[in-house]
């Protein structure tokens, strides 16, 4: 479900990580067709701590990330998935 909120969401954080996902550092599309939101590299809004373990849909809980990573982050904490992303293992 795309709201007027989480497209607002998505243009923030877009702004404010200049384009990139939170996890791998690559260039995300921004884009509400409904084709290229099924791409890899499409836009998603990402909870950090996952709802699943208690996070909320506040603001400073979201981030910005790529449907690849948004999609296999799985179980894992934010900041250990980010740094598996990014190969600082």
């Amino acid at each position: 479900m795309d709201t007027r909120a989480a497209r607002y969401f998505k243009w923030l954080l877009f702004w404010q990580q200049q384009g990139r996902c939170c996890y791998c550092g690559e260039q995300v599309v921004l884009t509400y067709r409904p084709y290229d939101a099924a791409r890899p590299y499409a836009a998603t809004l990402e909870h950090l701590q996952r709802r699943a373990d208690g996070g909320t849909g506040h603001p400073s809980n979201l981030a910005m990330a790529c449907k690849h990573c948004n999609n296999t982050r799985g179980g894992r904490d934010w900041l250990s998935y980010a740094s598996w992303r990014r190969n600082e293992f």
